[in-house]
């Protein structure tokens, strides 16, 4: 009975081991926005194209991406002016932050 005691203890606590994860539906959507721009900028997230580098005025002009790295690059009309890579986490917005 003695033995029992302990293994049965350590494996009901084995059970708590593992970690628990949720996930909350309709949770808000990851992306990228840009704070300033040159005019007539272009946008491209990991190689794609992804429009006009419009300015974030508080409601539009969020680029949307999945969480996780992505390589951002913005081209005005002298190249590039902003490369480099940006980690959105999950249901967040990240400032594209391009110097003037």
């Amino acid at each position: 009975m003695r033995i029992l005691a302990p293994i049965a203890l350590a494996l009901a606590l084995a059970g708590c081991a593992y970690p628990v994860s949720t996930v909350e539906q309709g949770a808000a959507a990851s992306g990228l926005y840009v704070r300033f721009a040159p005019a007539g900028a272009t946008l491209e997230v990991d190689g794609a194209p992804a429009g006009q580098a419009v300015v974030f005025d508080g409601k539009k002009a969020v680029y949307p991406v999945a969480p996780g790295k992505h390589r951002v690059v913005v081209r005005g009309a002298g190249g590039v002016v902003f490369d480099k890579d940006i980690y959105v986490g999950a249901g967040s917005k990240v400032a594209v932050e391009i110097s003037r």
